[in-house]
């Protein structure tokens, strides 16, 4: 398994290497940290959310940072620890770093696991976007493989731990608003689906 891993990774690493990617995978490893996006791209979008959803936005952007926190943290803190798996630069020779931030352990990604934790709970209140959510992770958690800071394994552990966490802290979410019901309407059933 660990050798068909790193074949995996060599081969999007160095094999798909190419300038479009090369410029672009690096920005979208860390768009949290771009400054374009965080000054110009991340405050239109939210406007335009708060501008259709109104008072909505308030529990799932809420629920959405509680979730993606506590999936941060458990990896970061008690799963990376466990597993103490070496980033790919540390092991591998013959690799394309191509950005200078990363720390920690390699397994599971971080990265992963946060954006597809993310994407499940926004598709569960949002579902008609689903395919952008997942759509936005499954592009995050590949160019951490091509940026050379996981292995495939890593982002595909991150990415169903991701989803599971992401259900669970949904229905969770739903329950602890569930009295709230009427005023937040994107976590109760619809009429049409209720028995």
């Amino acid at each position: 398994m660990l050798a068909i891993d790193q074949m995996i990774f060599h081969f999007i690493n160095s094999t798909l290497s190419n300038d479009l990617f090369d410029q672009w995978m690096p920005i979208i490893t860390d768009l949290h940290k771009n400054k374009t996006f965080l000054t110009y791209v991340l405050p239109v979008l939210l406007l335009v959310w708060i501008y259709r959803k109104r008072w909505q936005v308030l529990p799932v952007m809420l629920g959405l940072g509680l979730c993606v926190g506590v999936i941060d943290n458990y990896c970061y803190r008690v799963l990376k620890p466990h597993f103490e798996r070496e980033r790919p630069p540390a092991v591998e020779s013959e690799i394309n770093v191509r950005v200078d931030r990363y720390a920690g352990y390699s397994f599971p990604s971080n990265h992963a696991a946060n954006n597809f934790a993310g994407a499940t709970f926004l598709s569960y209140c949002y579902p008609a976007l689903s395919g952008v959510f997942y759509g936005v992770a499954a592009l995050v958690a590949l160019s951490r493989v091509y940026v050379g800071v996981h292995y495939p394994a890593d982002i595909l552990a991150g990415a169903f731990l991701g989803v599971i966490f992401g259900l669970f802290f949904f229905k969770f979410w739903s329950i602890i608003l569930l009295g709230s019901s009427r005023r937040w309407p994107i976590f109760s059933m619809p009429r049409s689906k209720r028995k």
